[in-house]
């Protein structure tokens, strides 16, 4: 269980300083796997944005309304893509925890754990940015919306410098096709 809460700490490389002991190389996924795993946690994730950048946008902002159509939406895609989901996680975390994952609370778990990690690395000042990836991105099928996500973090992947002084080693990388 540590693995997997390491890997999820470590998934969108947030939360390095509750993971800072945490030294590990996790494993590499897939492109779709990755994409299944974003779309799996977008109705979470955008929601808890919401939260964390509601005193930060104006009255007006897609991230300040309440969850309504987009959330449900959202929901049905992530659940929808729980099972590519469980493919990334379950390589994450190692076969020990197969039996976890295969529960219907399993994704609601994961996304739970993941969110906030995410969104505790947003930074005030740019809330008004990820209003506006989130209103422009909102008529797209949430998958399109994870598979632009993946593929900026490849292209991010690609330009990185490995950091051998950091104190969290490894964090979660698209496998080369």
């Amino acid at each position: 269980m540590k693995k997997l809460i390491a890997a999820a700490l470590l998934c969108m490389g947030s939360g390095a300083n509750a993971a800072q002991t945490i030294t590990m190389q996790l494993p590499c996924v897939s492109a779709p796997e990755a994409e299944a795993l974003i779309t799996s946690i977008l109705p979470e994730t955008i929601e808890q944005l919401g939260t964390s950048c509601a005193g930060q946008l104006p009255p007006g902002a897609l991230l300040r309304q309440p969850p309504t159509a987009l959330i449900a939406r959202y929901r049905a895609d992530a659940d929808a893509a729980w099972p590519g989901a469980q493919k990334a996680v379950q390589r994450l975390a190692g076969d020990n925890i197969g039996g976890l994952l295969s529960g219907s609370l399993a994704r609601p778990l994961i996304a739970s754990l993941l969110a906030p990690a995410i969104t505790r690395a947003v930074q005030p000042a740019d809330c008004p940015a990820y209003d506006r990836i989130v209103t422009l991105a909102q008529p797209l099928p949430p998958r399109n919306l994870a598979g632009l996500l993946v593929a900026a973090w490849e292209l991010a992947d690609a330009r990185k410098k490995p950091d051998t002084t950091a104190p969290v080693r490894g964090g979660l990388s698209i496998c080369k096709p």
